[in-house]
């Protein structure tokens, strides 16, 4: 598959998972993902044919995919080339003066985000044939809006974190308690950081935390998974599952998304 990451500099992995970039020109593989609901952001820059939906709508030639409820369907493309910013949880704030919970579910653009500034970004990034220095300039942009747009929230930051990486031990009264503030303002605030409710954003992280290693090992066999993670039953998890993917986990399980999906093994530098 015409798939390759790129780790991101010093300065931006706080915040920045990877740039991935999927390059096929040839029409020799097709693309085509159902992406689960998630915490992050995926920011896409299209060099050829955008993303076709569902329902047959073309999403811009740069978007972000930022779905809390339900999954985006990409229809099979052959002709797919892009680059795209996969930003942490709740990280895309630090760039942007626009609230998080302002860009759930629309597929807003570069312009959209950044204005007139982002716009060019892209007809900067879109001239370029090399994959290096296409980054270098993403890394610059991002470097720039960091500068500005950074806020001051070093503890919420760890809270985010710590609630996606122990979303099954550690409780959100414990953790206003240790921030000493009430449960009613813990909530507030938190939303106001990620974009969701602190519950909500518990239940994707566990639905992340069961499916990625199916995926990732190609293992149909997700039982085991989902009561590992916290599921009361079989039951339980299909129906969280078909919330999430308008689908049950055993049609979802197949080989055709075995081979193309979101979810990617940590890079090393």
């Amino acid at each position: 598959m015409p798939l390759s990451f790129i780790k991101p500099n010093e300065i931006l992995a706080p915040y920045i998972d990877r740039y991935w970039l999927f390059d096929n020109t040839e029409s020799t593989v097709s693309f085509a993902s159902q992406i689960p609901p998630g915490v992050g952001v995926d920011l896409f820059l299209h060099y050829s044919e955008p993303f076709m939906l569902e329902n047959n709508a073309k999403l811009p030639q740069s978007h972000i995919i930022f779905s809390g409820q339900t999954s985006t369907q990409i229809l099979s493309l052959n002709n797919v080339h892009f680059i795209a910013i996969r930003f942490k949880a709740a990280a895309l704030k630090n760039f942007t003066n626009v609230p998080l919970h302002e860009l759930l579910e629309i597929h807003a653009t570069v312009e959209n985000i950044w204005g007139v500034s982002g716009k060019n970004l892209v007809a900067r990034i879109k001239s370029i044939n090399e994959r290096n220095e296409a980054i270098e300039q993403l890394e610059i942009f991002l470097e720039e809006k960091l500068k500005t747009h950074k806020k001051d929230t070093l503890v919420w930051n760890d809270i985010v974190q710590k609630l996606y990486r122990h979303y099954d031990s550690v409780t959100i009264d414990a953790l206003a308690k240790k921030m000493n503030i009430t449960n009613r303002h813990f909530r507030r605030k938190f939303t106001e950081e990620t974009g969701f409710a602190p519950k909500h954003f518990q239940q994707l992280a566990r639905f992340h935390s069961t499916i990625k290693p199916l995926l990732l090992k190609k293992d149909k066999r997700y039982l085991s998974a989902a009561l590992n993670n916290g599921y009361f039953d079989q039951t339980h998890f299909i129906k969280e599952f078909r919330h999430f993917m308008n689908c049950t986990p055993s049609q979802f399980l197949q080989d055709k998304n075995f081979m193309s999906h979101f979810y990617y093994p940590s890079i090393i530098r």
